[in-house]
């Protein structure tokens, strides 16, 4: 047969699937499009108290005499050795309630988590949308709900739930460019320490291509001050991915694994997706390495091994009820729970 009808018979099949893949209303493969929440820093570290040069050693009397004057000369010598122990406190320790002893030095390097009552650090937030392994962004529209819920040690139960401190976000946010394409930026002042969990529900967007709309539920985390508690803990979002590995602290090559849950309930059969900001733009042999692909079990859970350091997208799919499409018929919603996070590299942590 000569090349030429060949390749009619080629794009006469080509053809063919395509046509197949829209009466079918079935979505042919595309590169992964994410919704981007990541902040400008993966963690805050408390600043590193230095120990307070110790006092020089004071030698008890060989003897006490027991007269009126010694016995006052003694209480002075009492009273110097209290003073001497004052000045040895750091202003930054004072009423931090960190006791200073002799013995106790070294514990003076370690964070102070959950004793400072006001610190002063701040964090910038980027919220775009792009395809992670190209690094092409897209047009995105202001987010409908941009939260943060805040854990420490003293967050209280209720229904055996942890109940953050929540703050509203929206306001914060302004338009930005990224890559030459509309995008929404915060910066957002951190006055506690704590766990930081950020949110945004994304507003649902026409999908062209593929004749259908998506929602966007995404979230992050960023531990302040050495405060962790609360990194398991579900915020309450309508579709949302609930880490069931601590997705911090984390050295390639880590196991990542969590918990899909719709309106609360783990939800089995979900594709679930991983991918990573190709920052340093290397090629893959084929489009499947772009990517990791998995879904969901009966309890609703999954695990991935992240080979690679850096930011990392983990998001799931399922169906929701259809919204009115530009021609006012039924179009199909298609929501994603995105949960970002982050993977150092064994260098990164010897520079530490």
């Amino acid at each position: 047969m000569p090349p030429s009808c060949l390749y009619a018979l080629w794009r006469h099949a080509q053809c063919a699937a395509l046509a197949l893949c829209a009466v079918l209303n079935l979505s042919c493969p595309t590169q992964a499009q994410v919704t981007l929440l990541v902040p400008s820093r993966a963690n805050i570290d408390a600043p590193t108290i230095e120990p307070a040069a110790e006092s020089p050693r004071i030698e008890p009397p060989k003897a006490v005499p027991t007269g009126p004057a010694s016995q006052s000369r003694g209480k002075v010598v009492r009273d110097k050795a209290a003073q001497d122990k004052e000045e040895k406190m750091p202003a930054a320790l004072e009423g931090a309630g960190v006791r200073n002893s002799d013995e106790g030095g070294a514990a003076s390097h370690m964070p102070q988590t959950n004793r400072a009552t006001a610190i002063d650090e701040e964090v910038d937030l980027l919220i775009t949308m792009m395809h992670p392994f190209t690094q092409d962004c897209l047009a995105m529209d202001m987010p409908e709900l941009f939260t943060v819920l805040r854990y420490d040690n003293a967050t209280p139960l209720g229904n055996g739930v942890l109940q953050g401190e929540r703050r509203d976000l929206l306001g914060d946010v302004e338009e930005i460019r990224y890559l030459d394409k509309k995008a929404w930026g915060a910066n957002v002042a951190l006055q506690k320490p704590g766990l930081y969990q950020f949110s945004i529900d994304s507003r649902p967007w026409w999908d062209a291509p593929r004749g259908r709309f998506i929602q966007h539920y995404v979230k992050t985390m960023l531990p302040v001050y050495g405060v962790e508690r609360g990194w398991d803990t579900p915020i309450g979002q309508r579709f949302e991915i609930q880490p069931l590995i601590r997705p911090f602290g984390l050295t390639a090559p880590a196991l990542f694994s969590g918990r899909v849950l719709l309106n609360g309930e783990p939800l089995r059969g979900a594709a679930v997706r991983l991918a990573r900001i190709n920052t340093d733009k290397g090629a893959v042999p084929t489009r499947w390495h772009e990517e990791l692909a998995s879904s969901t079990d009966m309890a609703g859970q999954f695990a991935f091994v992240v080979n690679q350091p850096g930011w990392w997208c983990c998001m799931a799919q399922t169906a929701a009820d259809p919204l009115k499409g530009p021609d006012g018929t039924a179009r199909p919603l298609e929501l994603g729970a995105l949960f970002w996070f982050y993977v150092d590299s064994a260098a990164e942590n010897r520079k530490r």
